[in-house]
């Protein structure tokens, strides 16, 4: 059995090593059992994909595209729904009938919106909120939209030049009218950096032959970050945990928030989901 774009001998894994083009043996860009468990592989899909493959006598060359499809549809069962919004590519709206920094004011919403077993989270309103700089292209005043798990609001004034933006929240506006449903932050002091880690295949040929000299083929980019800013709830976020970020997809947390180091940045690591697209139409810097 091998993977399309993977290199599974280990003497060219330890020349990746000894490069310096992965950071180890549990880098998650490499088909060893760490590397794929550290980036997300679930291993009940994994056992999934191999037996709805069947025995065969010949070297079948798999797809990881049909594996990340059905490795989505487990950890979709569990994971908690969170929203983030890129660093530095948004804009400000300012909600002129919304709550104020400092009243504290919070939401109660699903942690999974089809199992409501799983639980529900605070999630922190304001009267100031960041929006995606691509999700306002061509928004226009009296335009109505949708703040997910928040409602609907009016926009009053939008200025593309300076990218400044106000809204009056619209209680119990039209949801299904709305053609922009969107993810947002509140924009407080509270508020999180998250790193979110994007990988890409280390080389760039479908398939090795035996002859093919596999230096020639290595990909020179295969790992990528974006800053982005969420809220204090993912503070909660244990090490190995699976999440969805609404609009942006799955994400398996590296590296975990601790007060106690000099760095408390939380890490997460992007799963494929199968598609060439992402799933609310914010892309990151990698082929998804």
């Amino acid at each position: 059995m091998n993977f399309q774009y993977t290199v599974l001998s280990k003497r060219k894994l330890t020349w990746f090593v000894n490069q310096g083009l992965v950071t180890g043996w549990d880098d998650a860009r490499f088909p060893t059992v760490r590397g794929v468990i550290r980036r997300g592989v679930n291993v009940s899909a994994l056992k999934q994909y191999i037996y709805s493959q069947g025995a065969s006598r010949n070297v079948v060359n798999m797809v990881w595209n049909k594996f990340w499809a059905i490795n989505k549809k487990e950890i979709d069962k569990t994971s908690k729904r969170y929203m983030a919004i890129d660093s530095s590519n948004h804009i400000k709206v300012k909600l002129n009938n919304a709550p104020s920094e400092s009243a504290n004011a919070f939401l109660s919403a699903p942690f999974h919106p089809k199992d409501p077993a799983i639980g529900t989270r605070v999630v922190r309103i304001s009267e100031n909120v960041l929006l995606e700089k691509g999700d306002v292209e061509g928004m226009e005043v009296g335009e109505q939209i949708v703040l997910m798990r928040w409602g609907v609001v009016e926009i009053t004034k939008f200025d593309p030049s300076t990218g400044t933006a106000e809204a009056n929240v619209i209680p119990n506006g039209d949801v299904k009218a709305c053609k922009r449903k969107l993810t947002w932050i509140a924009d407080t002091s509270s508020n999180l950096t998250v790193i979110l880690t994007e990988f890409d295949h280390l080389v760039t040929k479908e398939k090795l032959e035996e002859d093919d000299k596999f230096e020639n083929f290595v990909n020179p980019t295969t790992i990528a970050t974006t800053k982005v800013i969420t809220d204090a709830g993912m503070k909660t976020l244990k090490k190995n945990e699976t999440i969805q970020l609404e609009r942006r997809g799955f994400y398996r947390v590296d590296k975990a928030y601790t007060s106690d180091s000099e760095d408390g940045t939380i890490v997460l690591y992007m799963i494929p989901d199968g598609k060439s697209k992402s799933m609310g139409g914010i892309v990151g810097q990698l082929a998804h």
